[in-house]
């Protein structure tokens, strides 16, 4: 570091989606790995635990409680014969 520069060390002072989009990968690998896990052994609520870690991180970073989340898929409404 150059003299007289100082480090900013504001909480945004970092690209935030780039690591979101590892600690989406990091999430993803957790969920998958999770599988093949007995789902009451400590290894999988190691694994759980880090999920919601990642997941409070996104919400401070970005608001949204289901960053990570992906939404369903649905069917539309059924349409009504008399529609046109």
């Amino acid at each position: 570091m150059a003299p007289g520069k100082s480090i900013d060390r504001s909480p945004r002072a970092f690209c935030s989606q780039e690591v979101l989009g590892k600690l989406g990968e990091a999430r993803a690998a957790l969920v998958e790995a999770q599988k093949s896990l007995r789902p009451r052994s400590g290894l999988s609520r190691s694994a759980n635990a880090v999920i919601a870690e990642i997941d409070e991180f996104a919400f401070v970073v970005t608001g949204s409680l289901t960053y990570f989340h992906t939404t369903a898929h649905g069917t539309p409404p059924r349409r009504t014969g008399d529609e046109t």
